[in-house]
């Protein structure tokens, strides 16, 4: 199945979600966010598969995060209730899907594109993938719940420095950060997905589910609410304003701050 932004592909009980906006880096907009929606809710209810893999064409990029050209003209109420909420929504449909999920990340994972991945269960990365929340550098916040997810998986060092200084790991330090399982080969993800597809057949599928609600219950200590409430007051700042602006006009210079 081909949608406009994601290309499902199914074989027996594997399946792969494909971004599909490699002229947009795979920047994340509204239309992605409802049919990877539509796509959950079809693997949710089919019991004979049991690994999901969340990829993206081509070599360079994962995902860029976010568009700016999807959320940057939104009023502060509505950048909370139809951008950031939604995305939790779907992201946490992703996080609490009762299969065992593995992001392979083909190339840079950048800001809601970290978030995305940091909701699978099993985190690869290609040798070239960078990873980085530059949120901090346009003046706002990550919204789809990239901090508290940072925090829980990588060390108060390094998680400060991603989230305070927007610094970018490189494949091989994510994986010592712990950020991701493991850097892998393009030519060797086959072998490994056939080597995670035999462990997963081993396990029995209602306990994994159950285990792996288990584990999010434990691990989560957001509340989504004030999380949205914040990240969407920061986006009507003149500072966020300012910075995505310059984005936009891809400005050599960084934005002026005004601390407002």
């Amino acid at each position: 199945m081909s949608n406009r932004t994601i290309e499902f592909q199914q074989s027996d009980n594997y399946c792969s979600i494909i971004l599909n906006r490699e002229d947009k880096c795979h920047a994340i907009n509204e239309e992605l966010i409802e049919e990877l929606d539509v796509i959950l809710s079809e693997i949710e209810s089919d019991k004979h598969i049991r690994l999901v893999e969340v990829t993206a064409k081509g070599d360079k990029f994962f995902c860029a995060g976010g568009d700016i050209n999807s959320w940057s003209a939104y009023s502060p109420l509505d950048m909370g209730r139809k951008w950031i909420k939604r995305g939790n929504e779907v992201f946490n449909r992703l996080r609490n899907l009762p299969k065992l999920t593995v992001a392979n990340i083909n190339g840079h994972a950048i800001g809601g594109g970290l978030e995305l991945a940091l909701c699978c269960d099993i985190r690869i990365a290609r040798p070239n993938a960078k990873f980085s929340t530059p949120e901090v550098t346009l003046g706002m916040i990550p919204g789809w719940m990239g901090i508290e997810r940072i925090l829980s998986i990588v060390p108060q060092a390094t998680a400060r420095e991603m989230l305070l200084l927007g610094k970018r790991l490189t494949a091989g330090d994510a994986a010592k950060a712990g950020l991701i399982n493991l850097v892998v080969e393009k030519d060797d993800m086959p072998a490994w997905r056939a080597a995670r597809m035999e462990e997963v057949g081993k396990c029995g599928p209602v306990a994994l589910a159950h285990i792996k609600q288990l584990v999010n219950s434990i691990t989560d200590k957001h509340t989504s609410f004030d999380h949205q409430l914040l990240a969407a007051l920061m986006s009507a700042t003149a500072d966020c304003q300012s910075a995505t602006d310059a984005f936009v006009r891809k400005q050599s210079q960084p934005p002026l701050f005004s601390d407002n």
